[in-house]
């Protein structure tokens, strides 16, 4: 099993580079590869060609198709993986779980994607992926459909519901993620409080 983690997008919304916003010492990107690395095996980063990325214990590969989102840093994963089962990371997820990642991994059998699902939709951005979405992920981005739903529903996939969820990330902190400053702030705020439990 391998862990890739996207690190290759725009943040436009954010205005800086989110792969290197800090928590608590080290960056987002440093914590899920140390984090997912352990627990998982092989972390892959898929980066945007040019993007800066300091990472030790990490492959890094570079988009094969350059502008494509999501879908492209997946494609690029997937294609470097040693691995047929793969979990899906974006790194603006600082407190995506490794042990729900495993569970999602578990579930994949001889499906293409297991996905969460939860109230706000799916969660492609944390999800596992088998090797054998490959032909569909070309296809999707020759044809410019890019949009993660739709290969989604293009593909073999699983959902896995809040319920089920739950029993592993009881507050569904996993599916945070930063997408402004503000985000960023009640980040910093949830991890004040972590600590602050124990």
């Amino acid at each position: 099993m391998a862990t890739i983690i996207l690190a290759g997008g725009q943040s436009t919304r954010m205005g800086r580079d989110k792969a290197g916003l800090e928590l608590r010492g080290s960056t987002i990107l440093q914590a899920l590869a140390a984090r997912f690395g352990r627990e998982l095996g092989p972390v892959i980063v898929a980066a945007r060609r040019g993007q800066k990325v300091e990472l030790e214990g990490a492959s890094v590969v570079r988009d094969v198709h350059p502008g494509c989102g999501p879908l492209g840093g997946l494609h690029a994963g997937l294609e470097a993986s040693p691995d047929d089962e793969n979990l899906l990371v974006a790194c603006d997820m600082p407190f995506a779980d490794p042990e729900l990642g495993a569970h999602l991994l578990s579930l994949l059998d001889d499906h293409d994607a297991v996905v969460p699902l939860i109230e706000r939709g799916p969660e492609p951005l944390f999800a596992a992926y088998g090797k054998s979405c490959l032909p569909q992920a070309e296809t999707s981005i020759g044809a410019r459909e890019l949009s993660m739903r739709s290969f989604l529903d293009r593909i073999d996939t699983v959902h896995v519901l809040e319920t089920e969820l739950s029993e592993f990330d009881p507050d569904l902190r996993s599916f945070l993620n930063i997408n402004t400053p503000e985000d960023y702030e009640k980040a910093l705020t949830t991890l004040d409080k972590l600590g602050a439990d124990g």
